[in-house]
């Protein structure tokens, strides 16, 4: 980790026990930053541009810190081995920073909160993707404005100044309880569907970054690849498919733009976009079956429970089923009790994909049937695979079709309620 003194200006690298106490940086890049090749030079040509480092070194040095990291300077974005290791030990550097200072350029202090409260609460830091993790990795988050006025901070616990948590909860849609405590304690873990949410109505410059700014947050390391397009984001599901057992990644309710909509297309999410709906998902409920999903050469292979006394039989172009996952819908509601998520799975040709029909997730109360699966009376368990086809749309029989979409013949589902539709693709 490459520290910059906050006093002489210059950088030192520290491995692991040997870093000391630093405070960090958080911000939005603007158009002229100071680079790690570009620092002397601009430090001796006291560029403007300069200004953000030189306050945030005289500011971390006043609250007594000899050193601060900040990401456009103290990364030589150059090395791509370098570039790698940063940004999957970003998460951990700000989890450990003894303070983080929120540098909001697009908000000035009007010496009153109530007049201020408004900027903050549309500043443009709020929708970017990198700085989720900005905000939730440090236990001590400062705000400043455009001047370097003290505005508020992030805290669990209020101490002096004024604890905007109300505020940044209802902008980023994260609970109050979930801004103030570690997001790794026994206490606030929270799903992945949750988490992706969040990350839902945010942007990044590259697209590759929507999916490389959760890496943390995920609790998982993969290679950065640039280039690889909306592709970053499949493979950090895959890694966390492969690293932990939480069937929430599979909740998600919308299409690449967060519209609601009806489609058909695999268990994995193609963007971030479609956890925009899953703000209330949460762990499982009496759903302890535990069976293994994993990603194969035939696809998404994932167990499903069968009544022994049915026969098991080849799926056909057609056949239909309901699956529980082990997460829930959150009630707000004390006297409503939390819902198991359930989601339509249709054979379409070769493969099974899953169907979507609208933009909230249905659901079960009722979980005595998995119970009795999870204690295995007369259940035995089907393996189902999924090979993520193209997503496709789903009209209802009755609608008319535009010419530029191809109907099968014969592609007629009966739905949940009994309702009829045609299975389309999407020739474009």
């Amino acid at each position: 980790m490459r520290l910059l003194h906050t006093e002489r200006l210059d950088f030192q690298e520290f491995f692991d026990s040997q870093t000391p106490k630093y405070a960090i940086l958080s911000h939005r890049w603007t158009g002229d930053e100071v680079s790690f090749q570009d620092f002397n030079r601009y430090k001796e040509e006291q560029r403007p541009c300069f200004d953000k480092i030189s306050n945030c070194c005289s500011l971390a040095k006043s609250d007594g810190y000899e050193w601060v990291w900040i990401d456009t300077c103290c990364i030589d974005k150059k090395s791509s081995a370098e570039l790698s290791e940063a940004i999957n030990s970003m998460y951990a550097w700000y989890k450990k920073a003894d303070v983080c200072y929120v540098y909001l350029v697009d908000v000035s202090w009007s010496g009153d909160w109530e007049t201020t409260r408004d900027q903050f609460r549309a500043s443009a830091w709020f929708t970017r993707g990198w700085t989720l993790q900005e905000l939730l990795a440090p236990k001590n988050v400062l705000f400043f404005d455009f001047h370097w006025i003290f505005i508020g901070h992030k805290k669990f616990f209020s101490e002096n100044g004024r604890s905007l948590n109300c505020d940044i909860s209802d902008v980023t849609g994260i609970s109050e309880h979930n801004l103030g405590y570690n997001l790794w304690s026994s206490s606030a873990v929270q799903c992945v569907a949750r988490k992706l949410s969040w990350l839902s109505r945010r942007n990044t410059t590259r697209v590759e970054d929507m999916a490389y700014c959760m890496l943390g947050l995920c609790g998982v390391n993969m290679p950065l690849l640039y280039g690889e397009g909306e592709k970053a984001f499949l493979r950090l599901q895959s890694e966390i498919i492969k690293n932990f057992y939480d069937e929430s990644i599979f909740a998600w309710f919308c299409d690449e733009e967060g519209r609601s909509i009806s489609f058909l297309g695999g268990l994995i999410a193609p963007s971030p976009r479609c956890f925009a709906e899953s703000g209330q998902i949460g762990p499982g409920l009496a759903l302890k079956r535990k069976q293994p999903y994993s990603q194969t050469n035939k696809g998404l292979a994932y167990a499903i429970p069968r009544p022994r006394k049915w026969t098991k039989k080849e799926p056909t172009h057609g056949d239909h089923y309901s699956l529980c996952l082990d997460c829930s819908i959150e009630s707000s509601d004390e006297k409503v009790a939390n819902m198991s998520v359930i989601i339509d799975l249709v054979f379409y040709f070769s493969t099974w994909a899953r169907l979507h029909i609208g933009s909230k997730p249905r659901s079960v109360g009722d979980t005595a049937l998995w119970d009795s699966v999870t204690e295995g009376k007369g259940f035995t368990f089907d393996t189902m695979y999924f090979t993520d086809p193209e997503i496709m749309s789903i009209e209802h029989k009755e609608e008319r079709f535009l010419d530029r979409y191809h109907i099968p013949e014969g592609q007629l589902w009966t739905g949940p309620a009994g309702e009829k539709y045609e299975i389309r693709d999407c020739i474009e």
